[in-house]
Parts: structure tokens; sequence; C-alpha cells
């Protein structure tokens, strides 16, 4: 039997512009895709990525972004799936978030 996959959704408040900005940059540069303004999604977990967890950790650490916080939830696939809008409807990009599907139209 394979194992389940898990998927990290990454969430996050960031007070200081320059560190939000930073960190977007941080996280699609790291696979991760954008589900929301201050939601990602990806295959690794940030934390398990020294480089990336450094840097998230040095970009939080200036008084300009007291208060920001960061949230690495893993979910699985089984449940990654059963995700749907406040109509009832699975998200479009779904499929492309979960490596289903390799293309996006918009």
């Amino acid at each position: 039997m394979k194992p389940e996959h898990t998927f990290y959704i990454v969430m996050y408040d960031i007070t200081h512009s320059k560190a939000l900005q930073k960190t977007n940059k941080l996280l699609r540069q790291a696979g991760l895709e954008r589900v929301n303004y201050s939601v990602w999604i990806g295959w690794q977990n940030p934390a398990n990525i020294p480089a990336l967890k450094e840097s998230l950790k040095e970009l939080l650490k200036p008084k300009q972004a007291k208060g920001s916080v960061f949230y690495i939830l893993p979910v699985s696939k089984k449940n990654l799936e059963k995700m749907r809008n406040i109509n009832g409807r699975k998200p479009k990009e779904l499929d492309y978030w979960m490596g289903e599907r390799l293309t996006m139209f918009f």
C-alpha cells in the first residue's frame, strides 16, 4: 500500500510590508502555489528546508514585523480533496494545486 502524500498549507499575517513581499518571493521560489493573498500550498514543509526556514525567521525579527504570525498546516491528500468553497463547489484550481493537472487556465 502506497503511503498517502501530505500537503502543507502555509498561512500568515505579516505586519511589515517589506517582510511580506520577501516572504511571498521566498515561498514562490520554494515551489509553493498561492491559494489566496496570505495562503499558500505546497508539497514540502517550509520548516524542513533549512535555508528557507532561516530566511523566514529573519524576516519576522525586526520590530516592524512585531505581531506577525506564520503557520504551517499539514493536510492529507484525502482531506485536501474535500476542500470546497462557501457554495459547496470544489475550487477550480484544486487539481492543479494537488499536482493532478499540470496546467491551469484562467
